[in-house]
């Protein structure tokens, strides 16, 4: 019987937050210029992150990365610092 009443309380549990998921994304708050920024530089961050650990596994394997790979990588950094300097341009003038 014990168990029973674990397994009601998880199944009311995962239905409450399956409700209270929903209503959470329902209505988004607006977002602003900086959020907007720093969410474009996040992505770039973790595009870049990505295709570097790509490459030094790669290397690590005993691979060579070549000129695509490293002109790609060139190209994610350039794009990290340049969302991350106007995230922080935008977001200063926001405070």
């Amino acid at each position: 019987m014990r168990s029973m009443r674990t397994f009601a309380a998880g199944a009311v549990a995962l239905l409450a937050f399956s409700a209270a998921v929903p209503a959470a994304h329902a209505a988004p708050a607006p977002r602003t210029s900086c959020d907007k920024a720093l969410a474009a530089a996040q992505k770039a961050e973790r595009n870049y992150d990505g295709l570097k650990s790509d490459l030094l596994r790669s290397i690590a394997g005993g691979g060579h990365p070549d000129a695509s790979q490293r002109r790609a990588l060139q190209q994610a950094e350039s794009l990290r610092n340049s969302t991350s300097a106007e995230a922080e341009h935008v977001c200063a003038g926001a405070s």
